[in-house]
């Protein structure tokens, strides 16, 4: 099983895939641009932008009427992935889920083999006990992961992903792999 640290240290904020997958897709583009695009707040697009750039993802280059972004070849590795993990939300309409920060790397640990509360916590550096808690609940509500409580002392509890769920894996998995080979740039 391969580490999902790269991924969460490149696609950890909000507008993280949305901005690359763009990018990707329509080339170089003005900040402002990306902020009207997404209807975003200007702060937190640039925080994104910001850790992508830290990051190595995308560079922004001064022009006259404001920075322009482009992607880095570790952006390019990863610009694909991000535009089919986009499409995959929006078309099964989990666009809300995926702009939080811990929803799809949970999917992607549990459709890896982490079954329990703490394995799972454990394929997710830096997440707390209440992220995990509001990621399945989250993912619960989506119908993407189901909870089963097994009858032992103490009850102990087992998450495994739906059909829903699996539809979605391969594709939030891909966009993990890649992000692993592009920091390995």
């Amino acid at each position: 099983m391969s580490s999902l640290l790269p991924a969460i240290q490149l696609f950890h904020y909000r507008w993280s895939v949305p901005t690359v997958a763009r990018l990707y897709r329509d080339g170089p583009q003005r900040v402002a641009r990306l902020q009207e695009a997404f209807n975003a707040a200007r702060d937190t697009l640039a925080d994104t932008i910001r850790r992508l750039e830290l990051a190595g993802v995308l560079c922004r280059e001064p022009a006259p009427r404001g920075a322009i972004c482009s992607l880095t070849p570790a952006g390019q590795a990863v610009g694909a992935s991000c535009i089919e993990a986009v499409e995959a939300v929006v078309a099964m309409d989990l666009v809300q889920l995926a702009l939080k920060k811990w929803p799809m790397l949970v999917l992607v640990a549990a459709g890896r083999g982490a079954s329990r509360f703490n394995q799972l916590r454990a394929e997710l550096p830096g997440i707390t006990p209440r992220a995990l808690t509001l990621a399945l609940k989250d993912l619960q509500a989506a119908g993407l992961i189901e909870r089963t409580v097994e009858h032992t002392y103490p009850p102990s509890s087992l998450y495994r992903l739906t059909p829903r769920g699996l539809e979605l894996f391969p594709v939030m998995d891909r966009l993990c792999r890649a992000a692993e080979a592009a920091v390995a740039l």
